[in-house]
């Protein structure tokens, strides 16, 4: 699972604006392209029970506390695209996540989305208390790495996998530990990611981590560190109290390289700070380098076509300036042109003519500005990811799962030979994985690498969905026929789409892999007959 805390970086608009804005986001049946998005919804701790009345409701709480600009915080907690939680478990993740908070008697409004390839649950808590309308701060403002604790916990209780290098989790004796087969590993901010994730370029955060890390953490003193850094390409500033890293004329904050790279730290162990000397070249702006090996000749293309876009954006802008310019000379000729002619009529007549040309003035330039609005509109690139899901689905999807694919890892369209030939496979194969995952997985999961195997074993995609319809366990409360439609074809999707197609080439299944399965599934399938057979005849 992963968790993600969404801070609130404007603050222009009002409480109650924001907090209204969020509710209603939340609680949309639909998306913004009109797809259904709402898998259901819940509520905790209010005293009324209508949705309208329960958002005035934290919005008044909200407003009590005069001294928090935003006492409303805003979770999201996904699934991986193999598991589906049903409402029990995201009740249950819900309440372990405010227990683990201390925000049990919080108001608090949830709600699971489905209109991803992930299941996904927002979760908006008032950290207001309803009684003593004091804001709690969990966990003393450190509230990201309890959150991980939780999901540790959530995984481990309902059997959900987790996320590679995941900080903690559940040992033997059931408490939450620090995962120490985690290998540490500097990574940029969420914000130098999401600047990634749209440009499909690395960050100045993380060039500056990749060239000067090492350099930084290895130096003696601050003459070796400025010549390690200028031979990279980067250079260090002092800035105020603190340091910043140029990449180019980008500056990245020392310490969100690494925290030991702070000013204060630094001159611990370097001693009183020294001021280097940089080569010319460490002032021009780097090459745009990608940030992942996937999808190069699209990037380069995409790059083009910023590039292309850039100059044309350029040129607009020139040509916009005229025009402001060229209307400008034209309203101050009309202003002149009009006082001489007017100026024999009075000073009254005068002033009446100059508040007219001036409001026709104000129209003229909000007309232009809107057209010149407009035009720069139809020239915005979309973010790489979109650009590259319009060219190829598959490529888009590639993209999204970029961090799971290693360097040389080929990811293709597998078609498997049919070597399967069990009329109804699923019993059998649910034994077969259960045999080889023996720890504790939640049902959607088991399914999931289920519909996998059978991928595997040459069975069609219909003849899978076909299987999980029919013999697929109900959910705890039941499903209708809709909601168990959509469960065995988001299972389906996992096996035969993008995600089914990495778990296949990070294994790499063979000829002989495949028929020893297949043989270990007829052979289970055997024995179930045998027993079958058995049971008749003493009956």
């Amino acid at each position: 699972m992963i968790i993600k805390k969404l801070k609130r970086t404007s603050f222009k608009k009002s409480k109650s604006t924001m907090i209204g804005g969020l509710v209603d986001y939340i609680l949309a049946e639909d998306d913004d392209n009109g797809k259904g998005k709402l898998a259901f919804a819940g509520s905790r701790n209010f005293l009324t029970t209508t949705v309208a009345v329960q958002k005035r409701e934290m919005i008044s709480l909200a407003e009590e506390s005069i001294q928090s600009k935003m006492p409303v915080t805003h979770w999201i907690l996904s699934w991986q695209e193999n598991e589906q939680p049903t409402r029990e478990q995201v009740d249950e993740a819900v309440s372990l996540f405010l227990r683990g908070m201390g925000l049990a008697e919080h108001q608090t409004l949830y709600a699971l989305h489905k209109n991803t390839g992930n299941y996904h649950l927002h979760i908006a808590v008032n950290q207001t208390h309803p009684y003593t309308q004091k804001v709690i701060q969990p966990h003393r403002g450190f509230d990201i790495e309890a959150a991980h604790k939780i999901i540790a916990e959530i995984e481990h209780k309902q059997g959900w996998a987790s996320q590679m290098n995941a900080r903690y989790r559940v040992n033997e004796q059931g408490y939450v530990v620090k995962n120490l087969q985690r290998r540490e590993q500097v990574k940029p901010k969420p914000k130098a990611e999401d600047f990634e994730s749209a440009t499909g370029e690395k960050s100045a955060q993380r060039i500056a981590q990749e060239r000067g890390h090492a350099v930084i953490q290895n130096a003696s003193c601050w003459e070796e560190l400025h010549a390690g850094l200028d031979a990279v390409g980067l250079r260090f500033s002092r800035k105020g109290s603190g340091a910043v890293i140029f990449v180019g004329d980008t500056a990245v904050k020392a310490s969100s390289v690494d925290r030991n790279f702070s000013m204060s730290r630094l001159c611990k162990r370097l001693g009183e700070f020294k001021p280097g000397y940089y080569s010319q070249r460490t002032f021009s702006k780097p090459t745009p380098e990608p940030v992942s090996h996937l999808c190069r000749e699209e990037w380069e293309e995409y790059q083009q076509e910023r590039q292309r876009l850039a100059e044309e954006r350029r040129l607009n802008e020139k040509k916009q300036e005229e025009e402001r310019e060229t209307l400008e000379r034209r309203q101050k000729e009309r202003r002149e042109a009009a006082t001489v002619r007017l100026a024999r009529h009075g000073l009254f007549i005068l002033n009446i003519a100059r508040h007219f040309l001036k409001k026709q003035e104000r129209q003229e330039k909000a007309a232009l500005r809107e057209q010149q609005v407009q035009s720069e509109q139809t020239q915005r690139l979309p973010r790489f990811k979109h650009w590259l899901g319009k060219r190829s689905p598959h490529l888009g999807n590639l993209w999204r799962f970029r961090k799971r694919i290693a360097p040389g890892v080929e990811v293709r369209k597998r078609e498997f030979p049919r070597v399967g030939t069990l009329a109804s496979p699923y019993a059998t194969y649910r034994e077969m994985v259960k045999k080889r995952f023996p720890e504790k997985m939640d049902e959607s999961r088991l399914d999931a690498a289920i519909a996998l195997y059978m991928r595997c074993a040459g069975y069609t995609r219909q003849e899978v969905a076909s299987e999980l319809y029919r013999h697929a366990p109900a959910r705890p409360v039941g499903q209708n026929r809709d909601e168990r439609i959509e469960y065995g074809r988001r299972a389906v999707w996992y096996a035969f789409g993008t995600a089914g197609d990495i778990d296949i080439a990070n294994v790499q299944p063979t000829e002989e892999d495949i028929q020893r399965f297949n043989k270990e599934a007829n052979s289970i399938a055997q024995k179930e007959i045998e027993s079958a057979r058995c049971k008749v005849r003493l009956r």
